[in-house]
């Protein structure tokens, strides 16, 4: 069963004549609509594991994401400023396995008209490397993409389910942390294998001439 998030407009807020947002398969925000407000919309979203766009190593949801959020329009620029709370399922990236990471965090964003070409081979570049600054087309704003990756903002790329974690064997997958294996430790570093493989290609090839220049010549 497709999961469904919940989104409800928090009373202090409502305007004089709100329309009712009640369960529905995605959250978009009309930007037109907020042209005619009197205050900004609020509103309260809940968010299942299937709605939310996460990478890889995020397995999924100990319990739905709770997010307010406070959405703005100043010319063409939309303000929103919310809250999240999440509890996630993260795999480890030493031992892989999931551990719990709760986020709870708060955020301002701006979203500006997504810079479209009008001409076909026309080209275009952003200079905006703030991560508060995204766009929107369409007139729409889709929440759960903005929740999702606000999340992912806050996972590790190389998530670890604690400082000591011992991780696996690299030979035999074992995991350390439940008692040593019996594999042979390597004492080099990793990065020094390939100087070594070359210095032995060397001793070989010396080995080599010195076999050839100590031979005894066979007789004609």
């Amino acid at each position: 069963m497709k999961a469904k998030i919940s989104v409800r407009l928090l009373p202090q807020w409502r305007s004089r004549n709100p329309t009712p947002v009640t369960r529905c398969e995605q959250v978009l925000i009309d930007i037109n609509r907020l042209q005619n407000r009197d205050g900004p919309l609020v509103l309260e979203v809940k968010l299942d594991d299937g709605d939310l766009n996460l990478r890889s190593h995020v397995m999924g949801l100990e319990q739905p994401v709770h997010s307010e959020l406070k959405v703005a329009l100043l010319g063409d620029q939309v303000l929103v400023a919310g809250d999240i709370r999440a509890e996630l399922q993260v795999i480890c990236s030493r031992c892989l396995k999931p551990f719990g990471q709760k986020i709870q965090k708060t955020f301002e964003l701006e979203y500006r008209p997504d810079p479209t070409v009008e001409e076909e081979g026309e080209e275009f570049g952003l200079a905006y490397t703030d991560l508060t600054i995204g766009f929107y087309r369409n007139h729409e704003l889709d929440v759960s993409a903005m929740i999702s990756e606000q999340i992912v903002f806050e996972v590790p790329m190389k998530p670890v389910c604690k400082e000591t974690c011992k991780g696996l064997c690299g030979q035999c997958g074992a995991d350390l942390n439940k008692g040593k294996c019996s594999c042979e430790r390597q004492t080099v570093d990793p990065r020094l294998a390939v100087l070594l493989d070359f210095k032995k290609m060397l001793n070989d090839d010396d080995q080599g001439k010195m076999r050839e220049t100590t031979a005894t010549p066979q007789d004609e």
